[in-house]
């Protein structure tokens, strides 16, 4: 392993570690639209009503984002190739487009027969639990399916 890469590592891991441990103060809503310092975000995956959804809503994006991006970093680290980053570029986008609208829409709304999921798929979504399959897969496919193309 390179240099490079091994920074690449280790910044995606910290990354990850900080934004799990900083999650409670992950408010850029604040910073960006209020012009304050964070607050504490006390909301969770339960069905609770929030006061600011649109607060809500740019936080879980935002943690969404620095979730998987560095995700993506720890790809890029293992395997260096831009083939498995450019396919998890487009999980990322999946995610960002398909499951976090669903996601925020079921928290907002509120329909009824959906408050036990929810929690699963909060973490599904907001943890880096998509990115994080990708690398078994990716291993397979480069150590297993490499092999039978050689072959």
């Amino acid at each position: 392993m390179t240099k490079k890469r091994l920074i690449y590592l280790i910044a995606g891991a910290l990354g990850l570690l900080l934004v799990y441990v900083f999650q409670f103060h992950l408010d850029i809503y604040s910073i960006l639209f209020k012009f304050q310092a964070p607050e504490r975000i006390e909301y969770t995956s339960d069905y609770e009503s929030i006061s600011n959804a649109t607060a809500f809503i740019v936080n879980k994006v935002f943690r969404y984002l620095l979730n998987d991006g560095f995700a993506i970093m720890i790809i890029y680290a293992l395997f260096e190739e831009k083939k498995y980053v450019r396919f998890s570029v487009w999980v990322l986008l999946f995610g960002l487009f398909i499951l976090l609208p669903a996601y925020l829409a079921i928290f907002l709304l509120r329909p009824e027969g959906f408050s036990s999921m929810l929690g699963h798929f909060h973490r599904i979504i907001l943890n880096p639990v998509l990115m994080m399959m990708l690398i078994p897969a990716f291993y397979y496919q480069k150590t297993y399916v490499g092999q039978s193309d050689s072959q």
